[in-house]
């Protein structure tokens, strides 16, 4: 277990972070300032709710975002978007069974979005539900086949499953995508070395 859990910390949770440059602080106040006048002449309009949580998540303001992610949710109940957004602002809060519950949400909506399944993915691995995470890597694997991030999400919850052989066909499928993606490069060295060492 000590091999996986140093895996973890090195490539398992993905940042969300938004590291946004001074000018993009300031673009995000004013879209947020935007967003309130909008909400001021028409307070029965989801988008400008919506608006305001997507700016007040690149402000770091989370509660803030998650309430008018709420409020947008409660005029639009069918927008998938909004729901992914708030399940990203409670993801920053590290609130990550709530996260699933609103990725799930989204994409009970419209599954078809990888974004969705990556991030419903990422948490998952990190509430340690690999099966679950392993099928969301299917799904990526499915809506975009050329895209490396599926398989090597996929083998990454497989090895921390304790599947190796599943976990290295799909570290190998990405890398035969992106040879120089970093993540399925450790997972491979990861794995390769595991088995080394135990041979």
């Amino acid at each position: 277990m000590k091999s996986k859990t140093r895996l973890s910390a090195g490539i398992l949770i993905l940042a969300l972070g938004f590291a946004c440059p001074a000018y993009a602080k300031n673009s995000a106040k004013t879209e947020a300032m935007k967003a309130t006048q909008s909400i001021e002449q028409n307070p029965s309009d989801p988008k400008g709710y919506y608006n305001r949580g997507v700016a007040e998540i690149e402000l770091e303001q989370y509660d803030e975002a998650v309430k008018d992610f709420t409020k947008s949710i409660e005029l639009e109940p069918k927008a998938s978007d909004t729901f992914f957004n708030r399940g990203l602002a409670y993801r920053l809060q590290k609130k990550d069974a709530e996260a699933i519950a609103d990725f799930s949400k989204a994409i009970e909506i419209f599954n078809d979005n990888f974004a969705y399944h990556y991030e419903r993915c990422n948490a998952r691995i990190v509430t340690a539900d690999y099966d679950g995470a392993i099928a969301d890597g299917s799904e990526m694997v499915r809506i975009a086949p050329k895209d490396p991030e599926g398989y090597f999400m996929r083998g990454l919850a497989a090895h921390l499953k304790g599947d190796e052989t599943a976990g290295l066909a799909d570290a190998e499928k990405a890398l035969a995508l992106k040879n120089w993606h970093k993540g399925a490069l450790r997972l491979k060295a990861e794995i390769t070395g595991a088995k080394t060492a135990s041979s």
